[in-house]
């Protein structure tokens, strides 16, 4: 994946929309991207093209299993860094979600996954969401 935030971003709204039982449409997308119609429909059309979503009209937009296993990826490295910014930085809760959407689109494994091994393999963000394993 030629890597840019913008696709990553969108994959991991996708990925939360699903969890959530929300139904993805382009429309949802504009409303929470605040962004054209246009702009998600474009965005969506690479995704697609990259292998990540599904999609047709008239139908909620679907990660494929590519895009599932990145976008559990994005939410687990995001995860990880505010729990080590809390427990080993003694950054609050309220400070390290920003930190985060910077740090997630870091692609060294070894990077997130000593990260990990330093906070002993914990399941639980400060937020209190489940932290998924992943590759990296």
């Amino acid at each position: 994946m030629k890597k840019t935030i913008e696709k990553e971003n969108y994959l991991k709204t996708i990925y939360k929309f699903e969890e959530k039982n929300n139904k993805v449409t382009v429309t949802a997308l504009s409303i929470f991207f605040k962004v054209s119609k246009s702009t998600v429909s474009n965005m969506l059309n690479k995704l697609v093209k990259m292998g990540f979503i599904d999609t047709m009209p008239y139908k909620p937009i679907e990660l494929t299993s590519k895009g599932r296993k990145k976008a559990i990826e994005i939410i687990s490295k995001h995860r990880l860094i505010e729990l080590y910014l809390v427990k080993e930085m003694n950054f609050s809760v309220d400070q390290v979600h920003e930190i985060a959407e910077e740090i997630e689109h870091i692609e060294n494994s070894s990077f997130f996954n000593r990260m990990r091994e330093m906070l002993g393999d914990e399941l639980i963000d400060p937020h209190g969401s489940v932290i998924p394993k992943s590759d990296y």
